[in-house]
């Protein structure tokens, strides 16, 4: 039994706070008025001096990902039925290789689109390391979709149940596969 709970850990866009709350510091940049983590890591503000610190992740080092291992990844090519993933975590650990995962989509309903999109950043579990190909899949609730924009207009989005969500800025709702942790996220930010 877990006696605390870890903090959730930050991965490269997303927003931790507004430029007229704080300056970014190591870890962080400014995105028009936000900024945004740029490593994966723990989100460590530095309340005295108003600065946002992204303290790193411990790196991986030469550990690769295993069988039932948890990756963060960024989609660099999304499918209706797979999609091309670059690992940037193992775990709550940034990955200093180059690594790429190959993420099998499977679903019982036939979908015209991906359920996830190019730039989205998702949280999948290796299920094979066959002919050296990570082979991953999204098949529980700690997998999904962990960072996400809208496709239509590229705003903010608010998920609508665990497999849509709605723009904030231009009201398109989009089909998503959501980790359960962006659910919990999102409902707890205010909506237009």
């Amino acid at each position: 039994m877990q006696s605390k709970k870890s903090k959730p850990i930050v991965v490269p866009g997303d927003k931790l706070a507004t430029i007229e709350e704080f300056v970014p510091g190591s870890g962080t940049a400014s995105v028009g008025e936000a900024i945004v983590s740029t490593v994966v890591g723990d989100a460590e503000p530095d309340m005295a001096n108003r600065v946002m610190n992204v303290k790193p992740a411990h790196s991986a080092d030469d550990a690769l990902p295993k069988i039932d291992d948890y990756i963060i990844g960024r989609v660099d090519s999304a499918q209706p039925s797979m999609a091309q993933v670059t690992i940037i975590a193992i775990g709550d650990k940034v990955s200093d290789k180059e690594l790429s995962g190959m993420l099998s989509l499977r679903d019982d309903r036939r979908r015209r689109s991906s359920p996830i999109r190019s730039g989205d950043t998702i949280r999948a579990k290796i299920i094979s390391t066959k002919n050296s190909i990570y082979h991953l899949a999204m098949d529980d609730t700690m997998t999904g979709i962990v960072k996400t924009v809208c496709s239509n207009c590229g705003g903010d989005v608010i998920a609508l149940g665990t497999d849509r969500v709605k723009c904030k800025e231009c009201g398109f709702v989009d089909e998503r596969m959501l980790a359960e942790d962006f659910i919990k996220y999102s409902r707890n930010q205010k909506n237009p």
